[in-house]
């Protein structure tokens, strides 16, 4: 058929919906000097997905409104799909709008509000009753968004069987490592069970914990992809419904892992106004991943590493952190702490006469460091970000207000295994040792006493992860776990660390969200909570 769509694949704000209606209408422009019949953008591209409680806002809901009819009056004589959110009689809306020469053709709004994980929009809006076709003159199109897509035999089943020929879906649509495939199998399955062809558009960007990666697609009738945009970025695609398929893209967990990262740390700077970050380097893994992430995200001029050596501190971990700096290109700093904690303990010394020196002790260490961050933050304006990696945070393995301090939890959601395949990731596409090899291998230490390993608090992290992915992704059981091959007192112990610490994660700076279950908006836990299964 010669039909020639554009999948206009944007990064909006949420809330700047100023900003994003110049963007859809730049969109709009070039869609439209390269001859496309029918540019498609994102579910909710005028407001930003998700909008959360400013739903609840009257006055947001309004601009929203205006910023539509804008886009109605100036998108000229081509068929336009954009995201917005409309009100009818009090109730709000997850629509879709059809534009065309000048005017809305129609509205479809959302039939499936999803309620799981990080979606909460059954609180702000109502589903929709029916589902319809458009004829735009070219082609009858069917419009359904996100979630319509992925429940079987959704409203896309009813608008092929009214007629449709292109099944379009908006979509807001977040990251996690292998969610690619699932999707590619399930749209390629829509559009060969129904006969259509589907255009699934998915927004891209950065927002708070979620990381949103793109890949739009375009399938043919046989359930062939003929378009697939770009990963992580934002792209324009114009492509004909009569075009050659094509092979889909290579790409592998911890690439994809990389590439959401990179995204998650450069629209969380920019879109909340930071332009520099600052980061404690001690010398281990977790804050070199974090400041190599951070330097090929932001560029070298933007980092600012610290170490903040005690008297516990080796002259390797400085050395170590001095050597990721230079090979990083990022300014570099020691600032030392060990006259700050021995003032500490000159001024604690009385309240803990009698006591043994614990954990107490090493966590000043860590405090005292988190206090120097803020410092340097609110002296110069740097974004700090904590390091913690998923492992430690799951456990309790860190310190409140101490490693713990930060304005983003780069790697929150990444395991521990998963930071050591990153590391090795990055050197390997940049061809050199970017993260120092002895940082790579040396036996992990949060060095807060004299001799410290991680294993003599933990088990290896290689089972570690494996109980963690169990309990918290997969939501299985102590006994289950255990008769998986997992030791009994161990799996006990972790569990009871998972379920103990997690007023400590409720306390954390957001992470970035790269796998099914990571600690955040998606996993709402009680603190005070007694069930041990």
């Amino acid at each position: 058929m010669s039909y020639r769509v554009a999948l206009a694949q944007i990064d909006p704000t949420v809330g700047d919906i100023s900003g994003n209606t110049e963007k859809i209408m730049r969109y709009i422009n070039e869609a439209t000097e390269r001859h496309a019949d029918l540019v498609v953008f994102p579910e909710l591209a005028i407001t930003g997905y998700p909008p959360k409680d400013l739903l609840l806002k009257p006055s947001f809901i309004r601009d929203n409104r205006n910023a539509l009819s804008r886009i109605i009056a100036e998108s000229g004589r081509i068929a336009v799909v954009v995201g917005f959110v409309d009100e009818v009689e009090g109730k709000l809306f997850n629509a879709a709008a059809l534009l065309k020469d000048g005017e809305l053709k129609g509205i479809q709004y959302k039939m499936h509000l999803p309620n799981y994980d990080v979606f909460d929009e059954k609180r702000y809006f109502e589903p929709a009753t029916g589902s319809q076709i458009f004829n735009l003159g070219g082609i009858r199109l069917g419009l359904n968004i996100c979630e319509d897509i992925w429940v079987d035999h959704g409203p896309y089943e009813v608008q092929a069987l009214m007629g449709a020929e292109l099944i379009v879906n908006i979509s807001a649509s977040p990251f996690y490592a292998g969610k690619r495939k699932e999707r590619i199998e399930r749209i390629a399955r829509r559009a060969r069970e129904n006969g259509v062809w589907v255009l699934y558009l998915n927004l891209v960007g950065g927002q708070d914990d979620l990381v949103f990666d793109g890949r739009s697609y375009l399938f043919n009738r046989e359930g062939e992809l003929i378009a697939e945009c770009r990963s992580f970025e934002e792209d324009l695609m114009v492509v004909d419904l009569d075009a050659e398929s094509i092979t889909p893209k290579a790409e592998d967990a911890i690439s994809e892992i990389h590439g959401a990262l990179l995204l998650g740390i450069r629209d969380y700077v920019r879109k909340n106004g930071f332009s520099k970050v600052i980061i404690g380097l001690s010398g281990g893994i977790d804050s070199a991943v974090t400041a190599a992430l951070a330097r090929e995200a932001l560029g070298a001029a933007n980092v600012v590493g610290v170490a903040m050596p005690s008297r516990i501190t080796s002259r390797a971990s400085i050395d170590d952190a001095r050597n990721l700096a230079h090979n990083l290109d990022i300014t570099f700093k020691v600032i030392p702490i060990a006259e700050i904690v021995d003032a500490y303990s000159a001024t604690l010394s009385a309240e803990f006469e009698g006591s043994e020196m614990d954990v107490t002790e090493e966590n000043i260490q860590a405090r005292v460091r988190g206090n120097i961050l803020m410092a340097l933050s609110n002296k110069f304006g740097y974004l700090v970000l904590s390091t913690g990696n998923k492992s430690e945070l799951a456990v309790g393995y860190c310190t409140l207000y101490g490693d713990m301090a930060g304005g983003l939890a780069v790697i929150s959601d990444v395991p521990k295994m998963v930071v050591y395949e990153l590391a090795r990731y990055i050197n390997q596409i940049n061809n050199r040792e970017v993260i120092p090899a002895n940082i790579i291998t040396k036996e992990p230490s949060a060095e807060l006493s004299v001799g410290q390993r991680d294993s003599d608090s933990l088990p290896p992290y290689e089972v570690l992860d494996q109980i963690l992915e169990a309990y918290i992704e997969r939501h299985r059981s102590k006994e289950e776990i255990v008769a998986a091959g997992f030791d009994e007192e161990i799996v006990a112990d972790v569990i009871w660390k998972v379920d103990h610490n997690e007023y400590k994660r409720q306390q954390a700076a957001p992470g970035i969200k790269i796998t099914t279950r990571a600690f955040g908006s998606g996993r709402r836990m009680p603190i005070t909570n007694r069930y041990r299964g």
